[in-house]
């Protein structure tokens, strides 16, 4: 199984936990705070990845998105992992 199918499996199952939390602790007292809890970790958690995650070949952050900008060259964090790394093209 590749690191993007992980991925994509990873965020299915975060998505599924984020609704099952949603619908279930939202009338409980306090079942926002539980949600603005989870987010936060999970920004947390995907940060730590993010920084982590890097290119066997090259050590660049995998999630790591170069964007033209009014023709200046600036970085973005990509939710997805690519096919193939951004800056040597070696399939991660």
């Amino acid at each position: 199984m590749s690191r993007r199918a992980k991925h994509l499996i990873v965020l299915v199952v975060w998505l599924i936990l984020f609704l099952g939390m949603g619908l279930g602790a939202w009338e409980l007292l306090g079942g926002e705070l539980m949600l603005i809890v989870y987010i936060a970790l999970s920004c947390i958690a995907y940060a730590a990845y993010a920084l982590f995650s890097r290119c066997p070949n090259c050590r660049t952050p995998v999630l790591l998105r170069p964007v033209n900008l009014l023709g200046m060259e600036i970085y973005l964090w990509s939710v997805l992992t690519p096919r193939n790394c951004r800056h040597c093209g070696a399939p991660l």
